[in-house]
């Protein structure tokens, strides 16, 4: 069971700030250190993105939409290694970039950020993009009701909303995020608003917890 998941949180901030305080008390996260104001990079991501991989819609996806999140690196890179075409935003959604067709040599570099711009094609977000398959997207905290907290830049619900206006995702698309099991709390509703984000899987080194 989640130790913090016990506490009932005054609002989000003070939420993020539990959660980043126990990782990095805890040794839990990884490079980049310290996690206070970031998407964690956890410790166990390699396990938790072997279980991303064994998912039905990640196999069958052609299409995946990454967020550029380092703890989402490794599912990057696995993504191009098996050939599948990739879409990502650039950090503060300074831009997208669609990475398809790289050699195996070249994936890992090209699935960091700074690959992005170095291997990718720079794209404007419309209709005649392919549409997305399986978006991937991190969090300092979730639920099991599909409730996502970010860290507070609103950049995830945004990144969201656009691809949703070009019609690339819809409230089929499966929406998957990576984290470690302390970043999982059964109800978090009560700190929501009706305009934050959904996801409908939750991966981490542990397993999978479908909405």
């Amino acid at each position: 069971m989640n130790p913090l998941d016990s506490r009932k949180f005054k609002n989000k901030e003070e939420l993020r700030k539990a959660v980043w305080d126990y990782m990095e008390k805890n040794g839990l996260v990884t490079f980049p250190r310290p996690c206070f104001g970031r998407i964690p990079n956890f410790v166990g991501v390699e396990k938790a993105t072997w279980h991303l991989k064994k998912l039905r819609e990640w196999q069958k996806a052609r299409v995946i939409f990454s967020a550029p999140d380092s703890v989402l690196h490794r599912a990057r890179y696995e993504a191009l290694k098996e050939g599948k075409s990739l879409l990502v935003a650039a950090p503060r959604i300074a831009g997208f970039y669609r990475l398809q067709d790289i050699p195996g040599n070249e994936a890992f570099r090209a699935s960091t950020i700074r690959g992005f711009a170095q291997f990718g094609v720079p794209v404007r977000i419309n209709s005649s993009l392919p549409k997305i398959d399986l978006y991937l997207t991190g969090a300092v905290a979730c639920d099991k009701r599909g409730n996502r907290i970010g860290k507070g830049a609103g950049f995830g619900d945004r990144e969201d909303d656009i691809l949703s206006e070009a019609g690339l995702i819809d409230e089929r698309t499966p929406r998957a995020v990576l984290v470690h099991e302390i970043q999982v709390f059964e109800d978090l509703s009560y700190l929501t608003e009706e305009w934050d984000k959904k996801i409908s899987i939750i991966v981490t080194p542990e397993g999978v917890y479908r909405i």
